[in-house]
């Protein structure tokens, strides 16, 4: 007798060994997906991660046969490498071919990631630790090569680049109110010199002395301690950091540029002490020479006329001592100049030294404005005239980064974006240059639009100016999240988890975010697992960006686990979301995950392109050798 309407099992579905008539049918949810199918995604590597050399073009191919409606490009050739990929390997052919397979299976590429060794717009070079005009320029470029690559290829997407702006300690910093803790962190102050961009450390650990009393100085009229009546020597004071700290937040300056400026002063005046003692001893030198030894010489010469007596040998030895006196003038001058010079050089360095904070966190600002600039004239460009080649906007921005640097945290990330759009925004309607300080020059803004309101130009920043939200990199400070005594480690994780919530309600509420990435892990270390597979709240922290009005891409990048099933990356992530893979033929929605892995996903129309255990492997050829369309 046959049977109609039963289910079909596999091996590993979970009633394969039960009776048929004791499983009950999943029905579909009457709820609304957290996200659908199509707008849950996955990244696709600019090269192949598994090593079997599939080029971009391929491994867009590849991930459409799995299913991905959405998709978000990773370059990972490094910006100094003539060699190897990003948007300048990729010409026209192969640049309609991307745009053609995405156009003809109905996908949309919604954005790309600029290679991990491209980490900040600050222009910081962490191996030379210098920040580099020339380095921020370079990854300027290398954004807007992305953002013509981007109006090319797609219909318009977001540009994001991982957020290492500069290195900041964890354990000292503002927002830190006791949460957090580096373990071992040496605390370091970071200065930087304007003129050439090198950064200087210090370790603030180290006890100084100085001629000051901590508990009562102030900055703008210091005054030094009184001589040591029993040592008759000038008194001197520890000094911590915390004395710094304390005195900085009297005076609202930066400590770090405090103790610079308190250092070199006792310098300036040592070396000005020096270059007195020195230019005395020259004077000294030049009386003898110029007054002193001349006038004996003349004495004895008269005293020769009168009595004619021999004094030759006295003047050469008198002639010997003024050409001495001489030399040792020129000496002592010269030593009394370097002292000088040395204070003048020392006096340019503090005015021109800034704390790193200030100064790179300004930068940074600067060049994501002159990018979401770039994006604007690009989407523009690209939407004129009849047949526009872009549906959505080019945007730019930061994402979220690691502890270690800036742009990790939620404020500082969230601050980036602003301050971000602020500047954009100044530049579109300031008739003059604005400065990477923020300050405005007297020269002409290339970038001013005249006409346009301030109220316009800063919704023009907002759309072009959105970060990344990637679920894995914000776990990893689960690794400096304190732990309570006598706490477990899993509840640590779980205390965790709601601080994760609570910040990403905080972050969702800004409106900063264009993109996110549903990455899991199972530990506090930098993983790519797909979501659900770790301990990470990634699909609470995905309905709380939807609950607050999120209309960016949501894409997954757990390929750490393509190893054991190619394909996890995304079917795990549906899995996870619970995103509905369409209706059976005949009994509704599919009841088994069996069948969203090798089914069609029950279309009601013939398939673009093979699918589940039809589809070739990557090594497949025909016996004739014809490439395989």
């Amino acid at each position: 007798m046959v049977e109609f309407r039963t289910l079909n099992y596999s091996p590993m579905d979970r009633g394969y060994h039960q009776a048929i008539q004791d499983i009950p049918v999943e029905r579909p949810s009457v709820e609304e997906p957290i996200i659908p199918i199509s707008e849950l995604g996955t990244t696709v590597p600019e090269h192949d991660p598994a090593g079997r050399f599939k080029n971009i073009v391929q491994g867009i191919q590849a991930e459409i046969r799995k299913g991905a409606g959405t998709l978000q490009l990773i370059m990972m050739t490094p910006p100094d490498s003539p060699m190897g990929g990003r948007p300048k390997a990729y010409g026209k052919e192969v640049r309609q071919a991307i745009r053609e397979v995405a156009l003809a299976n109905q996908v949309a590429i919604k954005g790309v990631e600029m290679p991990t060794a491209m980490n900040n717009l600050s222009g910081f070079d962490h191996q030379n630790l210098v920040f580099s005009d020339e380095k921020r320029a370079r990854d300027i470029r290398e954004i807007k090569d992305a953002i013509k690559f981007v109006a090319e290829t797609t219909q318009g997407g977001g540009i994001d680049i991982v957020s290492w702006e500069f290195p900041r300690q964890i354990n000292d910093a503002p927002w830190n109110k006791g949460e957090f803790e580096q373990v071992g962190e040496q605390p370091i102050g970071w200065l930087v010199d304007e003129r050439n961009g090198r950064a200087s450390q210090f370790r603030k650990e180290e006890i100084l002395h100085l001629p000051y009393d901590p508990k009562n100085f102030d900055p703008d009229n210091p005054k030094m301690l009184p001589i040591d009546p029993e040592t008759n020597k000038p008194q001197l004071r520890p000094w911590t950091w915390q004395d710094f700290v304390n005195i900085a937040k009297k005076t609202k300056r930066d400590a770090e540029k405090l103790y610079l400026d308190l250092q070199i002063d006792s310098q300036i005046k040592s070396l000005d002490g020096w270059a007195t003692h020195y230019a005395d001893l020259a004077e000294d030198h030049r009386r003898q020479a110029e007054e002193r030894i001349p006038k004996m010489i003349e004495d004895l010469k008269r005293a020769s006329q009168q009595d004619g007596i021999d004094r030759s040998q006295e003047i050469k030895e008198l002639e010997k001592q003024r050409n001495f006196h001489l030399r040792r003038y020129e000496d002592q001058l010269n030593a009394a100049a370097g002292q000088l010079q040395q204070a003048k050089e020392l006096e340019e360095r503090k005015k021109h030294s800034k704390v790193v904070r200030d100064y790179a966190f300004e930068r940074s600002v600067d060049s994501y404005a002159k990018a979401g600039i770039a994006a604007l004239e690009t989407t523009q460009e690209f939407t004129q005239g009849k047949n526009p080649k872009l549906s959505r906007d080019i945007y730019v921005g930061p994402e979220i980064g690691w502890p270690g640097y800036f742009g990790s945290h939620p404020q500082e990330f969230v601050d980036l974006i602003k301050k971000s759009r602020e500047r954009m925004a100044k530049a579109l309607t300031s008739p003059y240059e604005i400065a990477p300080d923020g300050t405005q020059t007297n020269r002409p803004n290339p970038y001013y639009r005249p006409g346009l309101s301030k109220r316009e130009a800063e919704e023009l920043a907002k759309r072009h100016i959105k970060g990344l939200f990637d679920t894995s990199h914000f776990g990893m400070w689960l690794a400096h999240f304190k732990p309570k005594p006598g706490e477990t480690e899993e509840q640590r994780i779980q205390r965790f988890n709601k601080w994760y919530k609570k910040q990403v309600e905080w972050i969702a509420k800004q409106d900063v975010v264009g993109s996110i990435q549903l990455v899991d892990s199972a530990s506090a270390a930098h993983g790519h697992l797909p979501p659900g597979q770790g301990i990470f709240p990634v699909k609470e922290a995905a309905k709380i960006f939807k609950k607050h009005g999120f209309r960016g891409y949501m894409v997954s990048e757990g390929h750490e686990e393509e190893k054991f099933g190619e394909g996890r990356i995304l079917t795990k992530a549906w899995q996870e979301f619970g995103a509905p893979a369409g209706r059976g033929y005949f009994t509704g929605a599919p009841v088994s995950w069996g069948q969203i892995q090798q089914g069609y996903m029950g279309r009601t129309y013939s398939p673009l392109f093979m699918f589940g255990a039809y589809a070739p492997s990557n090594e497949f050829k025909l016996w004739s050798e014809v490439p395989f369309e």
